[in-house]
């Protein structure tokens, strides 16, 4: 009996032992992959897809119908302005140009025949007048009777008349003739469209012709060749998603690659982001035009480009992984809090500006001080809100710190940034103080708090950071306790297990 009751006693110690000590043994078994904060590059891009094409593509068309006679290019025939590219029959439209020029002929001797009638007229009516005067002579004397004199008067009416009339026929004529000549220039003008020609310099890169086919020109001109210009440097149109739109701008730094040359890197740029936005199944996205130079002629209309647009970029700045970022500490690891409070920061702001602006030394220890003794009064008119602040647990502050959802560092850093420009304003020269507008602009637009947790042996310790900018996988540092070499914990990984991100 005394043997069960020392058996029934060792088994309940050894399972209140168990029971004591595995959160221990599971939090001892609890390991963190860390990754160094290292000095890098960072781009932030937008990636989209478009099509290669000539920077001007010309249609040419046929403003006549008839038969091709011949066609002198073919797919790939380089040409230059002015070069015959077709010809349609020319033998009705010259059959044309002869039937005006003899319409031409016949109305200038048409003319000659009404300015003979002129000087017809005019002699008859000279004649008449010259009658009319000696009848009036012969009746002043009494050797005319009246009625001989009215015919004289009524035969130089009539002259005169005539006159007139025939003043307005060769006037007629003359039209005619004009009219006789502008057929023939249009006659003339269609016997040369006869010739299809090139109206720019380029490569012919379609041809939807062939000897002896028809032109049949309507209202819509049927397109016969397809020219694209000079291809040593040419355009990708691709369609961006209006959420990315926002970062991209004319002057973006672009690099693209196509199916043709998969291990090859193509560069260019951005020329232009189109205003007018496309909407399919709900989805809107803008034309965003790319130039490249193609000197050696790779890259061929038509090629389907995937396009990656650099909307930001940064070199040689601290950066974390974005892991690291998002990293969250598991139940039960051990935490401290210990620096989790900003620190004074007044040397690392200082040093940056100097970096940032080119401070001279004077500048610098000038507004060291100045920072200093405005915040010494921020403290001391604000130490009762101080005081209620340090009741906060670390997780809610961690929270606070990372900004979730992408918002600013909020109310306290913005009056921190606008004190901060205050004591700059009377510092910097005219050229420092425009350079400080744009990096706080250019700040505004992508700082964002957040925390990072460093592995120490108390425990993990959160540092709090300010982002900048970020790519797929690092994220810059531009404010913060965090130093270059300093790791930070990526992951949780349990002991002889696979790692997992918290």
């Amino acid at each position: 009996m005394r043997i069960i009751l020392f058996m029934l006693l060792l088994a309940f110690a050894g399972a209140a032992g168990y029971t004591y000590l595995s959160p221990a043994a599971e939090r001892a078994a609890l390991m963190f992959d860390a990754a160094p904060a290292d000095k890098g590059s960072i781009e932030r891009s937008v990636s989209a897809t478009g099509s290669v094409q000539a920077l001007i593509t010309v249609d040419v068309s046929s403003q006549l119908s008839g038969q091709l006679a011949e066609v002198r290019v073919d797919f790939n025939s380089k040409v230059k302005t002015g070069d015959l590219l077709a010809k349609i029959d020319p033998q009705t439209f010259a059959s044309k140009v002869a039937s005006a020029e003899a319409n031409l002929a016949i109305a200038k001797s048409n003319v000659q025949v009404q300015e003979a009638t002129i000087a017809k007229s005019r002699a008859l009516a000279e004649q008449a007048e010259r009658d009319l005067a000696r009848q009036k002579s012969l009746a002043e004397r009494g050797n005319s009777p009246q009625a001989t004199l009215e015919n004289s008067e009524t035969t130089l009416a009539t002259a005169k008349a005539d006159v007139l009339v025939a003043d307005a026929n060769l006037a007629n004529a003359k039209a005619v003739v004009t009219q006789r000549q502008t057929e023939v220039f249009q006659a003339k003008l269609d016997l040369s469209r006869t010739e299809i020609k090139s109206p720019i310099d380029g490569v012919v890169i379609g041809r939807n012709i062939d000897p002896g086919g028809t032109v049949a020109a309507s209202l819509q001109a049927p397109i016969l060749f397809l020219i694209a210009q000079d291809l040593s440097e040419i355009q990708i149109e691709t369609q961006v998603d209006e959420a990315d739109i926002g970062a991209v701008e004319a002057g973006n730094a672009v690099t693209f690659t196509v199916d043709a040359y998969p291990d090859q890197t193509f560069t260019g740029k951005v020329s232009q982001v189109r205003i007018a936005g496309t909407a399919i199944n709900n989805v809107v996205t803008y034309t965003v035009v790319v130039l490249a130079e193609n000197p050696r002629q790779k890259l061929l209309p038509g090629m389907t480009a995937t396009v990656r647009i650099v909307t930001g970029a940064r070199m040689d700045v601290l950066r974390v992984p974005n892991d690291a970022i998002r990293f969250q500490p598991p139940e039960g690891a051990a935490t401290t809090t210990r620096d989790v409070r900003r620190p004074n920061r007044d040397d690392a702001i200082t040093a940056q500006l100097t970096e940032s602006l080119k401070l001279t030394p004077e500048q610098s220890e000038q507004f060291k001080a100045a920072l200093a003794a405005s915040r010494t009064g921020e403290q001391n008119g604000g130490s009762g809100q101080r005081g209620s602040n340090q009741g906060g647990d670390s997780a809610n502050e961690g929270r606070r710190e990372r900004g979730e959802g992408g918002r600013g560092p909020g109310a306290r850093g913005a009056q921190r940034q606008s004190r901060i420009a205050r004591i700059l304003e009377g510092i910097l020269t005219p050229e420092q103080l425009r350079a400080y507008q744009d990096l706080r602009a250019e700040r505004r637009e992508t700082m964002r708090p957040g925390l990072v947790w460093i592995e120490t042996p108390a425990g993990l310790e959160p540092r709090r950071i300010r982002i900048g900018l970020s790519d797929e996988s690092y994220s810059e540092v531009i404010g913060g306790k965090l130093e270059a070499g300093e790791k930070v914990v990526t992951r949780t990984r349990a002991s002889g297990g696979q790692g997992r991100r918290s």
